[in-house]
């Protein structure tokens, strides 16, 4: 008799093989193979996670609504396949892990700044009272600080609150590493808008425009306070 094949253990086979490849290849970028990103559902595809309810849940794989963070569709093995990832991608830039974090933190009125340096690419929030806050994600190879992986190959989230005018200089570092992308964000989430509660709301110079006019209108129809010193780039 035939053994039935299990389509899910070959996709997750042939990602972490394709992984092990690339990083073996570190530095010889003329003969580095592609790494691999699992895809499904119409036309060329949406980055999955592989999010199993149960050891054997015949749909593991889970498509997310890239603007809210919600889990959408599920998926078969059999009905996903392997593509390599590319540079330039439409598909995942809709699908980045910032993305249905900022738009739900500005619904709430904090319109969150992108920030990127050699340590990599994360977002910035300062509050009313000059206190920080930055976040970021890790994938689920534990590539550090990254806002731009698809929610598909998301493995934490993490961030670091600082008071920095005045002592004792309190701080929070959660994290955020349950690896479920809609249970992590949204933890997230609930943090960042428990802080802004405490600390009150700023408008930030570097906020995407879409971004700051969603928290000015959370300001209009709640009654809300933003303070207003970066409110320029908001107009």
């Amino acid at each position: 008799m035939t053994k039935r094949r299990n389509y899910t253990r070959e996709l997750i086979t042939a990602r972490d093989s394709a992984c092990r490849a690339h990083r073996q290849h570190h530095g010889d970028a003329q003969n580095r193979p592609p790494m691999l990103r699992i895809m499904a559902g119409f036309g060329p595809g949406i980055p999955v996670a592989y999010e199993p309810r149960s050891k054997s849940d015949p749909r593991p794989w889970v498509e997310y609504n890239g603007d809210t963070g919600t889990a959408e569709f599920r998926y078969t093995g059999r009905e996903c396949w392997t593509a390599p990832v590319e540079r330039r991608n439409e598909i995942v830039v809709r699908q980045i892990i910032a993305r249905s974090v900022y738009r739900r933190l500005a619904a709430e009125g904090i319109a969150c700044g992108g920030w990127g340096d050699s340590a990599g690419t994360y977002a910035r929030y300062t509050f009313a009272d000059d206190s920080e806050v930055t976040w970021s994600g890790t994938d689920r190879y534990g590539a550090d600080v990254s806002n731009h992986h698809p929610i598909g190959e998301h493995g934490s989230l993490g961030a670091h609150w600082m008071q920095r005018e005045r002592l004792p200089y309190a701080e929070e570092l959660p994290d955020f590493t349950t690896g479920n992308y809609a249970v992590d964000s949204a933890a997230l989430v609930a943090w960042m808008v428990a802080l802004a509660n405490r600390h009150g709301r700023r408008h930030q110079e570097y906020a995407a425009a879409e971004d700051a006019q969603a928290a000015l209108s959370w300001q209009k129809s709640t009654g809300g306070f933003i303070l207003e010193e970066t409110a320029d780039s908001a107009r």
